[in-house]
C-alpha cells in the first residue's frame, strides 16, 4: 500500500503496518460514508514531524463518526475500535463539504 511506503520512506517503518491498517479502516469508512452522495472522491493526506503520522481522510458524508458495539458475529461495528487501539489519538471536525476524521499514530 502506498502509505506504508511513504511511511517507511519518512524513516517511521516501526509505525509503517499500523499506519497500513488504519489507512485502510479509514478510508473503508469514508467510502461507505459517501455512498450515494454526489461528491468527488475522498482525500487522504498524511503528514510527519518525524516522530509520528497523522492520518486524514475527508469525505463528503456530514454524519459523524460514532463507536458502535458489535457483536461476537457482527461483520461491521468494529472499526473505530480498532482505531481507538492502534493510535495515540483520533478525532472528527465537519468542514464546508465534508467531514475530515484523523488519527495521530
Amino acid at each position: 500500500m502506498h502509505a506504508k511506503q511513504v511511511v517507511i520512506e519518512w524513516g517511521l517503518a516501526a509505525l509503517a503496518d499500523n499506519v497500513e491498517l488504519l489507512v485502510s479502516e479509514l478510508m473503508t469508512n469514508a467510502i461507505r460514508a459517501s455512498d450515494g452522495l454526489m461528491s468527488p472522491p475522498v482525500l487522504l493526506w498524511l503528514v510527519s514531524d518525524h516522530n509520528c503520522v497523522v492520518i486524514h481522510v475527508w469525505d463528503a458524508s456530514n454524519e459523524m463518526p460514532v463507536r458502535r458495539e458489535a457483536g461476537p458475529d457482527s461483520e461491521r461495528g468494529r472499526g473505530l475500535l480498532l482505531v481507538e487501539t492502534l493510535s495515540r489519538d483520533w478525532g472528527s471536525y465537519r468542514t464546508a463539504d465534508g467531514k475530515v476524521v484523523w488519527v495521530t499514530v
